[in-house]
């Protein structure tokens, strides 16, 4: 009887090798899936982050090129090309305005396409006497009245996005103005990150990278005639377009030229471009939850194997043992499963200046942002490493510990990536009962990081129930403007706090933001409310958020005044409709 038994306990052991293997290849294929999944949806906030700090670059000179319109001295410049005087007034007025705004460049050119001045008129590869009428945003302003265009400058040989605009006068265009933007800025800030970012133009050429390397690069060989077209258009003149060895898998998975591992690829266009920007997210956690699928594999076999040992030896506890290793089965199938988851123009230009002031505040608030989620998703990689290495020991209990700090930590970067996402929406401007305290609270959020740089404390004094009639998303941009500069009032200063309070009296409800800085100079009183008047150092700010602020403010039958507190600090006070009853 020997005989039959060794084979029968030799088939039993090579049918538990087989199911260890089964366990450990249908596991980990398992994890790496709902890994790949959880990385994907991390990956969905933290590409419309990047975007939205990119639009805010874009959207804050978007609009220079019609304001300049407005300016009598450029309009006498195109008036009297000849007289000496009045293009010397434009070139310097171009200066100020393109130091004050942090611009590459902004320039004034005839219909023609000759430029009459610039604000790097005083530079050897100055753009004065230059003709760009080849360049296809001179061709869009002059024939629809505004263009935009990414390019290399084939005077100063640095890269950059231009935005154009005609300047009219009774129906008649009397020349263009170009504001020149360099977003460089925005490339470097990505040099830290993890992920690989890249933002690839409509000709399928990269024009920005967190590698620098990647840059000007194209995804796949030109064509002929794509070749034909730039050269016509000059946009990548004195820049060779080698390709990039973009190999992308049917799996979402991408391998580049020079990087051995593969990422996996997340792209979305880039709202008011032909651009796509691809985030790429590297696949070291996808393998390690396949690891740890493969592991826990291997360990439900092995627990199968133990129970069919004890079965045998102790037939008469064999059902209870078979209840166990189920329950136990799920358990860890369950801890497995949790672990890796995770008039109209006028009206319509309006519009667009506080969408842009909106994104341009996002910008300024990226890095404090970025920061905010930095920290929990670092967070969320120490204590899966450690529910793994529990795991791998046995010890569920220390495991469900990490799983339930990861759980906090989700709802966390849930809560921040929701803010983030209803402050960029763009608002209807449709009136409405505002809870004031939740509005304050919600641009307290956003400005939180800043907050703690600054080491500042936030005093609250809203009276119960303050309610006004404006519109929710706006009244928040005023608030994250108007704290935020008073944020940069107090920075530095050896009593740093910014009060916010709230009364209501007479069908008017008033709410300040009072702050222990310098306050404001009596020379630049008169100047607050009027555009691109700033204080802050060129580049920190465009000097649009105060006048935009009012004007908000404004269409709420409302008002925004400011003033000098007697015991120091500035007091910015806004006074709205109190909300309807009922």
């Amino acid at each position: 009887m020997r005989g039959p038994n060794r084979v029968k306990t030799g088939l039993i052991g090579l049918g538990f090798a087989l199911l260890a293997f089964v366990l450990a290849w249908g596991g980990g294929e398992l994890a790496a899936g709902i890994s790949r999944e959880a990385l994907l949806d991390q990956a969905g906030p933290r590409r419309d982050l990047l975007i939205a700090g990119l639009r805010s670059e874009l959207t804050r000179h978007e609009t220079t090129p019609a304001i300049l319109g407005l300016s009598a001295t450029l309009r006498s410049a195109l008036q009297s090309p000849d007289d000496p005087a009045a293009i010397e007034a434009a070139n310097i007025h171009m200066e100020q305005i393109a130091a004050r705004t942090g611009a590459a460049a902004l320039y004034l050119m005839d219909t023609a396409g000759t430029t009459l001045a610039a604000s790097n008129w005083r530079q050897t590869d100055s753009f004065v006497g230059r003709n760009f009428a080849y360049r296809p945003y001179f061709r869009d302003a002059l024939a629809g009245g505004s263009g935009r265009f990414y390019g290399v400058g084939t005077t100063s040989r640095e890269p950059g996005h231009y935005f154009a605009r005609a300047l009219e006068d009774g129906g008649l265009t009397l020349g263009i103005t170009v504001v020149k933007v360099s977003l460089t800025p925005v490339e470097k800030s990505w040099a830290g990150l993890s992920d690989r970012i890249l933002v690839v133009d409509g000709n399928g050429v990269v024009i920005l990278s967190s590698v620098p390397d990647w840059t000007f690069r194209t995804l796949a060989p030109l064509s002929d005639a794509e070749k034909v077209r730039l050269a016509d258009t000059r946009q990548y003149e004195g820049v060779a377009l080698r390709a990039l060895d973009w190999r992308a898998g049917d799996d979402g998975t991408v391998t580049l030229a020079g990087t051995p591992r593969a990422y996996l690829a997340s792209n979305s266009a880039v709202e008011g471009t032909p651009w796509r920007l691809y985030l790429l997210s590297s696949l070291d956690g996808v393998a390690m939850a396949r690891t740890v699928g493969r592991v826990g594999g291997v360990g439900l076999a092995a627990l199968g194997l133990l129970g069919w040992l004890y079965w045998r030896q102790r037939r008469r506890t064999r059902r209870a043992w078979e209840r166990s290793a189920a329950a136990l089965e799920r358990e860890v199938a369950a801890r497995t499963a949790a672990l890796v988851a995770a008039n109209e123009d006028l009206r319509r230009a309006q519009d667009d200046l506080v969408q842009a002031a909106k994104l341009a505040a996002l910008g300024q608030l990226s890095a404090g942002i970025t920061h905010e989620l930095n920290q929990p998703l670092a967070a969320l990689r120490t204590f899966s490493d450690n529910a793994a290495a529990f795991l791998q020991r046995g010890r569920l209990d220390r495991v469900a510990e990490n799983l339930r700090h990861i759980a906090g930590l989700t709802e966390r970067m849930a809560r921040i990536t929701g803010q983030l996402r209803t402050f960029a929406r763009r608002s209807d401007n449709r009136p409405d009962n505002v809870v004031v305290a939740r509005a304050v609270e919600n641009s307290l959020t956003l400005l939180a990081e800043k907050v703690r740089r600054v080491g500042a404390e936030i005093v609250l004094d809203l009276a119960d129930g303050l309610a006004v009639r404006c519109d929710k998303l706006r009244l928040e941009q005023v608030l994250v403007n108007l704290i935020g500069n008073a944020l940069d009032a107090v920075t530095g200063r050896e009593v740093r706090r910014v009060a916010v309070t709230g009364q209501a009296a007479g069908g008017r409800v008033q709410l300040c933001v009072a702050d222990t800085g310098p306050g404001i100079a009596d020379a630049h009183m008169p100047h607050l409310f009027e555009p691109f008047f700033t204080t802050k150092p060129p580049g920190d700010g465009l000097g649009l958020g105060l006048v935009i602020s009012g004007s908000i403010i404004r269409d709420h039958d409302g008002s925004l005044t400011a003033a000098n507190r007697p015991e120091g600090g500035a007091v910015f006070s806004i006074d709205l409709p109190a909300a309807k009853e009922g």
